[in-house]
């Protein structure tokens, strides 16, 4: 195939006229040539939206709209294409203009996944797919419910069902592994198209013919109660079949066979229950006999042959026959009770999309036509990830489709993907190109990996389908291209090294362990090893640990490496570790936070006590626990008693954050953790404790709550509740090797790979159902013949799992060749490929003429010495690292204990000075944080500004209280009729909280027109039924990650009714400082007159203006009339759910007096501000100040969605001030959080 150009996909600068596919081999470059190829259409006059991508997953769609922003981004600034091509001519304006309407178009383009691409069809053309316009989403995995209906209703008098029963030892044992396998089947069968042709035909029902007759369910189970051959030739057919045996006594079973017809039935004769008929092994079938033998004896002999296997499997042949004839029974009925539901799966999606789009009963498809209109072209990104169904569709709708892809790195089979049907596309779709020069890797990576895959590595298994036709990635030659090879000690090194053969995986962990460690070290200024630099690819750089990179193939490869590592104590993390919260970490916030929330220690609470004084927090050995028994521990004044109790002070008063440093300082945990060890234990630590106190404030919550959420979360408890969004990140901050399984690198680049993958045997699937291809069909089948057909299929995956394993390597891979790939006398089968590769390699590579080698040995340890390899990363890598950023060196317990006390009194120091200090930018947190902050020493005193301790509560701090005492408060009195509980039921309760939920609701009413919203929902009723209402709010809870498709009816309702509440609730009319006796509601406010998310920026001094500004949004800006005068109010949505649920107008003010006092002056000042360019001076009504406050000033709200109820003002707070002098008072103080005094600025 040619190597893709922009001039070979557009031919004479005009707009590609066939589909095309684009091979891309690791490292080339797919995402970038997706980018020209954008930006080329674009340039030909193909507007931005009319071209449609499709990538695999929502992060690679989120990228990919990054990158294309970037590259239109980039043409407008260089008004090129493809900025490396000197032969490019520049842009027209008329050509950039498009360029610049595709910028502006950039957060619209349709980049989708395969699913949110049907999911957008279907919403937009539900008529034309023929589906309903309000589909809720549903997990296909409910259809539990249903097959358990079967079996009590259907199934109790089937014949079949009653025949497995009877067989079956346990039968509740049985009944949940035939539940489990019809969830697999329908989850994988796809029913049949507007033919009724199977989508995916199912396996054959195994029938037991006998010279023509059929057994039926009954002469089944007569025959798998047989004691003795006699029972069986009571079939008239198994009678026959051995007559006409015993008729030909004495042919042979081969042409120097020893045993006979007669030897035959003669062992038939003596067969008893328990026992298999003949042994096969004797009695082989083949070719002789069909050939040799009468047909009707060859007949006789496969009907014995049948009945064989029969009788050694009839309990998988009968729940097969069972599975295979129900499936599209239970499938047909399960997609009528989704319809009758109106509800759809995310696998419906897709099937529904499929047969819309292909249904021609009555002409073109209207989806079809539809989607045709809507898009020119099709990208489709990571083709090899693709299935029939989804080739299926864009083929039928797109008449030039783009496909990018390689199949050597088809690896998610367990997903759908299968690599079979790219390889069908790309022969249909013919015209072909390739990316083939690699632009990630070393020339010597390049050439090792092209040796390494180029002969047995690919080669099928006997039986399998080649699917690989492999061809070598080039090496750039432009100058600047060309990567500087690895160098170890100033001289240049095998990019590939080996282990000795026959290695235990111990041995290579810690072999590979020494080199981290070795190549990591300083000798002078730079390190043993060095790779080339990104930056300046033609130049060395010095390595770090976080340029190692453990690939595994499951997390249990990962073991014996990472306690190598802990030995050596060479830093670690885990990439996207999911097993935080069964941690010993998480374990041990609980014990803390149970303590922590212990009404007493009295009694059985004592226990609670005992769980927290084991943990690191406090490291009392389990010996010496004994002393939490003593009265010792009873006294007061007991300092760990103490410091309990302080915490638990901060924790009552809802000071969690501060509680959490409290216990980091008063444990000193962190200095125990500063050995670079257990750097991964701290980050755990951190991570967990941040977690918990997000979760604390997030849900208004108690600590018990958490507790029992975090208990939940370790036990994969379907009771936690973590639907909040993704709230826990991996710290990648540190310098660590990194540890992932083949599956998570793929897409990700690293300068030196450590495989240790293959020690593990592969994992083979041994229960059904099993998609495999028969003749390039792809099937569902539950027997043996599907499992072994699979097997072979997941054995060629393996290699292409191994393929993405060593092109992360940019600049150096090590390998292994494990003792468990060799067996008795040979290799296992499934290591073959590998050990061959790795054998040819090194061999290849001692036949090469060049002088720079490929491969190198692995040394293996003679001494494994983690004590010195600890030291040598003390002295040898961390102190020169630390010395060279000028932290110093951090080598000794007393030079660590030395620094932390001089952070702390930094710290001291620095908060100290935070009422008069100024960072760069303020959020309303800061600034609160700012006025109630004192700090206290280790003895408990004050320390002032100066570093000075006092016991008076003298500060420069302002406090909150003090802020703004003159405000009005215009909140509509308490009302002795309304309830003002919101009383939670279950569903209620589960509803989501946090930053996630808020982030949903608050978009919700951004997006809605309040007018038309209460013009089209009357009622509340008719709010419900609204599904423009509940599409805008799926899409809102989705944009946010949280699974409304697992809560649709529930969330849905919920989310409605705050929304129509909120809307309808009355509002008190401010005008300037006074109250009107007229209410109004949200929904009353034209279109016109409200606007969200108002940003504002304000200086906090004239002075230094890019300097100091506090930096935030308003959520609403509304303008109504009263009295002839244009009002502008201010109105912040507020999702807080408050203490018992009580939203009472005191319990408002409280709320809002705590949390948004700050807020509320800076909004109303920066509104007043704004308000001059239309009203102030030098305007036609030359207004002051002041008097536009009172003309034009409409007051500030505060909506608590959770809390309203339309019709009445429950959970709305209002308030303005007494004057605007009294406001303008209220901001001096604000602003002195802000400002830095003269004579801070100097220092």
């Amino acid at each position: 195939m040619e190597n893709f150009t922009l001039k070979q996909f557009a031919p004479s600068n005009k707009l590609p006229s066939q589909s095309l596919f684009i091979e891309a081999s690791a490292g080339t470059g797919k995402t970038y040539t997706i980018q020209l190829m954008v930006a080329k259409l674009i340039s030909l006059g193909t507007p931005l939206k009319k071209i449609l991508i499709v990538t695999y997953t929502e992060k690679a769609a989120g990228e990919l709209k990054d990158r294309i922003r970037k590259k239109i981004d980039e043409v407008l600034v260089n008004r090129k294409i493809d900025k490396s091509d000197e032969t490019e001519q520049p842009l027209s304006d008329a050509e950039l203009t498009l360029f610049t309407k595709a910028y502006q178009d950039v957060d619209n383009a349709a980049i989708f996944t395969i699913h949110s691409f049907c999911q957008k069809a279907l919403k937009e053309f539900a008529y034309d797919a023929g589906r309903p316009f309000d589909m809720s989403m549903i997990d296909d995995k409910e259809v539990n419910d249903l097959i358990e209906k079967f079996i009590r209703d259907n199934w109790s008098n089937d014949k079949d069902f009653n025949l497995l029963l009877d067989f079956e030892e346990k039968t509740s044992s049985f009944i949940r592994d035939l539940k489990e396998k019809f969830i697999k089947a329908i989850n994988a069968y796809k029913g049949s198209d507007s033919n009724s042709k199977e989508v995916i035909p199912l396996d054959k029902i195994e029938e037991i013919s006998v010279l023509g007759y059929t057994l039926s369910t009954e002469d089944k189970r007569k025959i798998a109660e047989a004691e003795k051959f006699d029972d069986i030739k009571k079939f008239p057919a198994y009678s026959k079949a051995f007559e006409i045996l015993k008729g030909s006594p004495d042919h042979r079973f081969g042409s120097t066979a020893k045993k006979s017809i007669k030897n035959f039935t003669d062992t038939l004769g003596k067969w008893e229950k328990g026992a298999s008929l003949y042994s096969g092994s004797e009695f082989k079938d083949g070719k002789y006999l069909q050939t040799n033998w009468q047909p009707d004896v060859y007949e006789s002999f496969v009907a014995f042959k049948v009945l064989n296997n029969f009788l050694k499997n009839f309990n998988d042949i009968l729940l097969n026959n069972f599975l295979i004839a129900q499936t599209p029974i239970v499938f047909d009925e399960w997609q009528k009770h989704k319809t009758d539901m109106k509800v759809q799966s995310f696998n419906d999606m897709i099937l529904s999309v499929h047969q819309a789009v292909l249904d021609n009963s009555k002409g073109d498809s209207p989806l079809k036509t539809r989607l045709r209109a809507q898009y020119t072209y099709a990208i489709i990104d990571e083709f090899q990830d693709t299935n029939q169904l989804q080739w299926d569709i864009f083929s039928a709708v797109f008449d030039k489709i783009f496909v990018v892809g390689d199949p050597k790195q088809s690896i998610y089979s367990f997903q759908g993907a299968d690599v079979n049907v790219y390889q069908k596309a790309i022969q249909e779709i013919k015209n072909g190109m390739s990316l083939k020069t690699n632009f990630r890797s070393t020339k010597g990576i390049i050439d090792g990996c092209n040796e390494l895959f180029k002969g047995s590595f690919f080669t099928p298994y006997e039986g399998s389908t080649k699917l690989i036709n492999f061809e070598g990635s080039l090496s750039p030659d432009k100058e600047g291209q060309i990567k500087a090879l690895p160098q170890i000690n100033g001289k240049e090194v095998a990019p590939i090294w080996i282990s000795q053969q026959d290695i235990e995986e111990t041995d290579f962990a810690q072999a590979t362990v020494q080199k981290i460690v070795e190549w990591c070290s300083f000798v002078g200024n730079k390190t043993v090893l060095q790779v080339f630099d990104k930056k300046d690819c033609t130049k060395l750089r010095n390595v770090t640990f976080k340029d190692f990179a453990i690939l595994a193939r499951s997390r249990s490869e990962m073991e014996e490496i990472e306690d190598a590592m802990r030995a050596a104590g060479v830093p670690f993390s885990r990439y996207k570790d999911s097993n935080l919260f069964s941690s010993r970490e998480c374990a041990e916030w609980i014990a803390l936070f149970k303590a922590i929330d212990a009404p007493d220690f009295s009694a059985w609470n004592r226990r609670l006590l005992s769980e927290a004084l084991i943990t690191d927090f406090f490291r009392i050995s389990c010996q010496e626990i004994e002393y939490v028994e003593s009265e010792a521990f009873d006294d007061p004044e007991n300092p760990v008693r103490k410091k309990i109790n302080a915490w638990q002070e901060l924790a009552q008063k809802r000071r969690y954050a501060e509680m959490l440093e409290r216990i980091y300082s008063d444990t000193q945990i962190e200095e125990r953790l500063t050995e670079i060890s257990k750097l991964q234990n701290l980050a755990k630590l951190r991570q967990i404790g941040n977690y918990a106190v997000e979760y604390l404030y997030n849900h208004n919550c108690s600590l018990e709550d958490t507790v029992r959420h975090l208990e939940a979360l370790a036990s994969y408890s379907t009771g936690a509740d973590d639907e909040d969004g993704n709230l826990i990140e991996k710290s990648t901050d540190y310098d660590a090797v990194q540890i992932m399984t083949i599956h998570a690198s793929k897409g990700l680049e690293f300068p030196i790979v450590i495989s240790v993958a293959g020690f593990k045997q592969r994992y083979t699937q041994d229960s059904g159902p099993f998609l495999y291809h028969d003749q390039n069909e792809i099937k569902l089948g539950f027997g043996d013949t599907a499992r072994q057909k699979r097997a072979q299929e997941e054995l060629e995956e393996w290699k292409r799992l191994f393929y993405v394993d060593f092109t992360r390597a940019s600049s150096i891979l090590i390998l292994p060749r494990y003792k468990k790939w060799y067996g008795s006398n040979k290799v296992k089968d499934e290591f073959k490929f590998l050990e061959s590769s790795i054998k040819e390699l090194i061999q290849a590579d001692e036949q090469r003429d060049s002088d720079k080698k490929l491969t190198t040995t692995l040394p293996t340890l003679e001494n494994w010495d983690p004590n010195t390899l600890k030291q040598s990363v003390r002295n040898n890598i961390l102190k020169p690292l630390n010395e060279k950023s000028g932290a110093g060196a951090v080598l000794t317990n007393e030079e660590i204990a030395q620094n932390i006390a001089q952070q702390k009194i930094n710290m001291a120091s620095l908060q100290g000075k935070i009422a008069t200090a100024s960072i760069m930018q303020f959020s309303y947190s800061t600034l609160s944080g700012k006025a109630d902050s004192q700090i206290e020493s280790d003895d408990g005193s004050n320390i002032n500004p100066n570093g000075d301790d006092t016991t008076a509560t003298q500060t420069t701090a302002v406090k909150i209280s003090d802020i703004d005492k003159e405000v009005k408060n215009c909140t509509i009195a308490f009302n002795e009729e309304l309830d003002y509980q919101t009383n939670l039921n279950e569903t209620a309760k589960k509803f989501p909280r946090g930053s996630h939920a808020g982030n949903a609701l608050h978009r919700i009413f951004e997006n809605t027109k309040f007018m038309e919203f209460g013009e089209k929902n009357k009622t509340l009723e008719q709010a419900l039924a609204n599904p423009k209402t509940q599409n805008l709010i799926e899409e809102e809870f989705k944009r946010e990650s949280l699974p409304i498709w697992n809560h649709h009816e529930a969330w849905h309702d919920i989310a409605t009714r705050y929304t129509w509440n909120t809307l309808n609730a009355r509002l008190p009319e401010i005008a300037g400082s006074t109250t009107t006796s007229e209410t109004f509601a949200l929904v009353d406010i034209p279109e016109s007159d409200h606007k969200p998310e108002v940003q504002f920026n304000q200086n906090a001094s004239e002075k230094d203006i890019l300097w100091r500004f506090c930096k935030g949004f308003i959520d609403l800006l509304f303008v109504r009339p009263i009295n002839g005068q244009k009002y502008y109010s201010i109105l912040d949505w507020k999702s807080d759910m408050l203490e018992n649920n009580v939203y009472t107008p005191d319990a408002l003010k409280e709320k809002v007096d705590n949390d948004y006092s700050i807020q509320r002056v800076l909004y109303s000042y920066c509104l007043i501000q704004w308000l001059k360019q239309f009203y102030g001076e030098g305007t036609d009504e030359n207004l002051s100040e002041s008097k536009i406050f009172e003309k034009h000033f409409g007051g500030i709200y505060y909506a608590f969605i959770r809390g309203t109820e339309g019709g009445t003002s429950k959970g709305i707070y209002a308030q303005t001030w007494e004057s605007y002098d009294k406001l303008e008072k209220a901001y001096q103080k604000v602003k002195k959080l802000m400002s830095k005094t003269s004579n801070k600025e100097g220092k």
